[in-house]
Formats: structure tokens, C-alpha cells, sequence
């Protein structure tokens, strides 16, 4: 979820597949130049984008956004830790509301894949919002003409209006 590191990892792939299939190297590379370029432009966007948001916490329903979190100065609070079926303690739960509140987080983020039962018990809690980030780790039938570029992009705009970045 972090589009700079996906630099370094386009440029291996790159590099594997010319040896693989040396006949289209070029193309391998064209091609890898091509997204590159496009991951870099999206890096920017986050950039700018988040650069004067009001808050920087995020309350996500599993530790799926560290990397993303990291690189472009969010701190993300996880529900459920790393496992997104894991189950919250009934004091973690009141730690998570009292810092929503606290904070004055706006929303607590839910993904398509995971059940939103218990992010949305803190939303209604708390009395805030709940809203989609994609962790990309799979497509559903409303999302599966994205990319990973359109995904994100979607991301960063739902990261924008819940953090009231202007």
C-alpha cells in the first residue's frame, strides 16, 4: 500500500522477468518505466494530499495500512490487530472509542472483505462515521474493474475527507 516501495518492487520484477524472457526485456522495461512513472505521480498525490489534514490517526479494522500509514505520516490504530477475524477485548473496544473521541476522529475505516460488524459497534459508539479503505488484498463485484492505481486514488480521497484535509 505504500506507492514508493512499489517502485522497488516494479523495478525487480522488471528485472526478473527480462531474464526470464530476454526477447522482450525491452518491453519489460518500457512497460515498468510506464508504471513507475504512474506510481510516482500517485506518491505526490499522498504527498500533497495529505499534507494539511486536521488529524493523522486512523482507525482501521485490522494493522493492514502500516505501510501506507508509515510513509506518509498517519498513525494507524487497528481494531483487530494483524489477523482481521481477531476479536477485541471489551476494554480494547473502550480504548478505541475513548481515543475516537478524544481525537475527534471522524470515522472509523472498514474494508470489502472483512465484516464491518465490530468497526461499525465503535462508529455507532462513538458517534462518528464508518467509510471503505482497501487493503487490496482482493476484488469484489463492486470493485473488480479497479487497479491498484483507481484503488488507491479512492483511498486517498476517503484518507482526505475523514482526516478534513483541505
Amino acid at each position: 500500500l505504500d506507492p514508493v516501495h512499489l517502485v522497488s518492487i516494479t523495478k525487480g520484477v522488471v528485472n526478473q522477468l527480462g531474464a526470464i524472457d530476454p526477447k522482450h526485456a525491452a518491453t519489460f522495461t518500457r512497460n515498468g518505466a510506464a508504471f513507475e512513472s504512474k506510481l510516482n505521480a500517485l506518491d505526490a498525490s499522498f504527498r500533497s494530499g495529505l499534507a494539511t489534514c486536521k488529524r493523522t490517526n486512523i482507525v482501521t479494522s485490522h494493522a493492514a495500512f502500516f505501510y501506507l500509514a508509515k510513509q506518509y505520516g498517519l498513525e494507524q490504530v487497528s481494531i483487530a490487530g494483524i489477523d482481521p477475524n481477531n476479536e477485541p477485548s471489551g476494554s480494547q473496544l473502550a480504548d478505541i472509542i475513548k481515543l475516537v473521541e478524544r481525537d475527534k476522529i471522524t470515522t472509523v475505516f472498514t474494508e470489502d472483505l472483512v465484516s464491518p460488524r465490530i468497526a461499525d459497534t465503535i462508529a455507532r459508539d462513538a458517534k462518528v462515521r464508518t467509510a471503505t479503505l482497501s487493503p487490496i488484498e482482493g476484488l469484489t463485484d463492486k470493485t473488480k474493474n479497479d487497479t491498484y492505481l483507481t484503488l488507491m486514488r479512492k483511498n486517498l480521497a476517503t484518507l482526505q475527507k475523514a482526516n478534513d484535509c483541505s
